[in-house]
């Protein structure tokens, strides 16, 4: 076991720690002090070897200590693997090491192993001697992480029973009591509030979240004050204010969407049109990001309608406040409220002058810093606006935008979908927490009164549907009348609305997106309307469809007016008529208009500095383009697409000008401790490349190319480098570079010759630390997470045929081809463009 060099450079204290620990005669309190200083200093990396050096010079029954101490010092260096295993050998050796098993499957989770994640912490409740219920706290936790990760994983029945034994050990968790009251709600256990022996229905209240109490309540003083309580816990509302509403000069409106939704999403659903449709002569459209990368094609298609997309999720709220703040965003619209994964503490930093929420939260969000919320008169009418901490900010018809590049796949049959053919079909495709018992009770009671009907509904779990069943017989109605869809591809989803007859509509937390999907796809939508924002979506959408005789305000019409359509098929069919003609021309999907509109009411709002003329943005050529570039920057430029929106150089800023005089919008920065050659950055980032700490990466994050002109094989350690920038990138990441070639012919004559002598420039330059072959460059950057998609050659002189001849002998002699050996002989330079992994 060895210890790195730079221990070398520690106080002498410390090389006599290091001296004891090789003897095997540290005492292991004075290890850990030793280490802890070693952290507190910078220099984990030191910390970490002193940890082997024990572990590989000391036997301990306390061993498994020094592992856990050891894994936790390589996780904070994100030395995952290293974590992983140190964590593995703890638990070999103390098996009953429950904090060792609780880190490990957190460390899991955060590789991406939430299964493995659940596996630990699983085997904690089974293996664990004694039992682990004589450790409360730990026992509690482990119910906790495991009820977390099974919630996400849509575990749900087996989440709900994790929370409840964790509730029954400890009542005093309002954290616990939130995700345990929505799951109750998902899987339609009724009365919600009810099932734990300490806790009544108002302390469970106290603690519902305020995405949960859209369904729990109907008073919109209760749903304020849900998200009040969120705010108050969650959010630091005395910051400092990055903007003084003063507003910019822009003569286009920067518009800023703050969202962790960009993807598979029902707000993606809604909105992927609206980027595409927005007047570049107008709006320049920002997204803040922290979205899953799913792959779908919604997510390619909202991203590429992006002008900027920039991913905030390695930053810190105020990082990310600040990063939007540089961009001079005029509007930023919150698509997220205080739904699940929501960072309000952004907004609350208050980034640019003017700040809305909008579809993402049908309600209040008492956020600090947000202005408005983006309504119209039906869904947040005047008496409503009291219980709101946001103005409303009216749309002249309907609060919802729609796409309609939608697809309807072909109509499907009832029988292919387990329908009957002669019965009434009414149908709920909401999403199950939005059911209550009240609405539910008047959906049994139109089905006693339509004998020859059946009700169409999603479940999320087996569970809920043995729920649902079970709550239908006591109230009289047969289980078989309760039909069940499941999941398909999207334009077999619209499809399948064509099936019914009529949709039923939740209450107090109406349909929006399934709302419109159903009228988009020809389905009449019958909706209560309550006092609350989320009771009042579907009837917003309606009033825009031009079918208000759709829209009921009391549970007894809703109940009538769906036995009324029932019953008279003629009126049915000729609301759907209606809606099929008037569709595509209603407010409701007339989405260029809509946009415009939008368009309107947020330059309504957008403040300018008075005096001041508003500028246009550079325009192309504002960074002229240079005289001429040596071969080898113009070929990395080719290899640079044209759009990136960042580029980061290692160097100093050599291609800079070039890439910034096509590309004016793109942000360039170069990492250099020398001062630039030229102006052209965007910024300079003084610093060593390979010093770069967490908020210089975090601040660098979002770069979607890394240029090495001729600087890849000066690092001190390239692999680190390249493993670095692909670990902090978060998006699609990709790396330009110029590297000399090692085999090249002439590097081989002076080494045959004995000349090697170091220049100032050059396949010498006695600044490169490393040389690379055509091959080995490939492995470096394979090995590092990277695919070669392109690589070009740079060929300044042809050589003696001696030379070639030479080579080819050589190669022979070597068991090589040595044909192969003169083409990677010729390049003088290798222009490689790799994309991550």
């Amino acid at each position: 076991m060895t210890v790195s060099a730079s221990s070398a450079s520690l106080p002498a204290s410390h090389q006599a720690v290091l001296k004891q620990a090789s003897r095997g005669v540290l005492p292991i309190g004075e290890l850990f002090q030793a280490a802890q200083e070693l952290v507190a200093r910078g220099v984990p990396q030191e910390a970490s070897a002193l940890y082997r050096l024990w572990l590989d010079k000391t036997r301990s029954p306390l061993s498994y200590a020094v592992c856990f101490n050891l894994a936790v010092t390589l996780g904070d260096q994100r030395d995952e693997a290293g974590a992983e295993q140190a964590y593995r050998q703890a638990m070999a050796l103390n098996p009953n090491f429950v904090e060792a098993r609780l880190n490990l499957g957190s460390l899991l989770e955060r590789m991406g192993r939430p299964d493995e994640s659940l596996d630990v912490w699983r085997a904690i409740l089974r293996e664990v001697q004694p039992d682990i219920a004589t450790q409360p706290a730990l026992h509690q936790q482990t119910l906790n992480n495991l009820g977390r990760l099974l919630e996400i994983r849509k575990l749900l029945p087996e989440a709900e029973q994790m929370l409840r034994r964790s509730l029954e050990l400890n009542p005093q968790q309002p954290n616990v009591i939130t995700h345990w009251v929505h799951l109750r709600q998902k899987l339609c256990e009724w009365p919600v509030y009810a099932g734990l022996p300490n806790l009544g229905p108002e302390e469970l209240k106290r603690s519902t979240s305020a995405l949960a109490m859209l369904s729990a309540s109907p008073d919109p003083a209760e749903q304020l004050a849900a998200a009040r309580r969120f705010i108050d816990e969650k959010v630091k509302s005395n910051v400092a204010p990055l903007t003084d509403g003063t507003g910019y000069p822009h003569k286009r409106m920067r518009i800023g969407y703050l969202s962790s939704d960009f993807c598979s999403h029902a707000v993606s659903i809604l909105t992927a049109e609206l980027y595409e449709l927005h007047d570049r002569s107008r709006v320049e459209v920002y997204a803040f990001s922290w979205s899953r990368e799913d792959g779908s094609p919604l997510r390619a298609r909202v991203v590429g309608a992006m002008d900027h997309y920039i991913r905030i999720d390695a930053m810190t709220d105020e990082e990310a406040a600040h990063c939007i703040r540089r961009h001079e965003i005029d509007l930023l619209v919150d698509l997220h409220g205080l739904t699940l994964g929501a960072r309000p503490g952004i907004l609350a930093y208050r980034p640019a002058p003017v700040q809305a929420t909008w579809l993402g939260f049908p309600g209040p969000t008492a956020i600090p810093g947000v202005d408005y919320v983006i309504s119209d008169p039906f869904v947040l009418p005047p008496e409503l606006e009291p219980y709101f901490t946001e103005k409303p900010l009216h749309m002249p018809h309907t609060f919802q935008i729609n796409d309609r590049q939608r697809a309807i796949g072909a109509t499907p049959t009832k029988a292919g979908n387990g329908l009957p053919e002669d019965k009434f079909v009414f149908c709920s495709f909401n999403n199950n927490y939005k059911f209550t018992p009240e609405v539910f009770s008047a959906w049994m009671r139109i089905l006693q009164r339509v004998p020859d009907s059946v009700l169409w509904m999603v479940a999320d779990t087996e569970e809920t549907r043995a729920n649902l069943l079970r709550e239908a017989e006591s109230r009289g109605v047969a289980r078989e009348r309760l039909l069940f869809a499941g999941r398909v591809a999207p334009a077999d989803y619209l499809a399948r609305f064509q099936l019914a007859d009529l949709f039923l509509d939740t209450a107090p937390f109406n349909a929006g997106t399934t709302a419109s999907d159903a009228l988009w796809a020809g389905l009449p939508v019958l909706t209560c309307a309550g006092r609350t924002f989320s009771a009042r979506m579907a009837g917003s959408l309606l009033h825009a469809m031009g079918l208000p005789e759709l829209v009921t305000h009391e549970l007894n019409d809703y109940e009538e007016r769906a036995v009324a359509l029932a019953g008279n098929r003629a009126e049915l069919a000729a609301l759907r008529e209606r809606l099929l003609a008037t569709r595509e021309a209603s407010p409701l999907f007339d989405t260029p208009r809509f946009v415009r509109d939008l368009e309107d009411l947020y330059a309504s709002v957008i403040p300018r500095p008075e005096g001041v003329p508003l500028q246009d943005e550079a325009a192309p050529g504002a960074v002229p383009a240079p005289d001429n570039m040596p071969v080898q920057h113009a070929g990395m430029l080719r290899m640079l697409r044209n759009g990136l929106h960042s580029v980061a150089e290692i160097g100093n800023g050599v291609l800079a000008q070039a890439y910034r005089s096509a590309n004016p919008q793109a942000r360039y920065t170069s990492v250099s401790l020398a001062a630039p050659d030229t102006p052209w950055s965007s910024e300079v980032l003084a610093a060593d490349a390979e010093q770069l700490d967490d908020a210089d990466w975090r601040r660098l994050g979002a770069t979607q190319c890394w240029v090495f002109p001729d600087t890849l094989e000066r690092l001190r350690d390239p692999w680190a480098m390249l493993r670095n920038l692909r670990r902090h990138a978060t998006g699609p990441v990709e790396v330009v570079a110029c590297v000399s070639n090692a085999q090249n012919w002439a590097l081989q004559s002076c080494l045959a010759s004995g000349n090697l002598q170091y220049q100032d420039n050059g396949l010498l330059n006695r600044a490169n630390l490393h040389w690379f072959t055509r091959s080995t460059l490939a492995l470096l950057l394979r090995e590092c997470g990277f695919n070669v998609v392109d690589m070009n050659t740079v060929t300044l002189h042809a050589p003696p045929e001696a030379m070639l001849a030479a080579i080819r002998q050589m190669a022979i002699a070597s068991g090589a081809d040595p044909e192969l050996a003169v083409q990677d002989a010729l390049p003088y330079q290798y222009l490689v463009r790799a994309v991550a992994a």
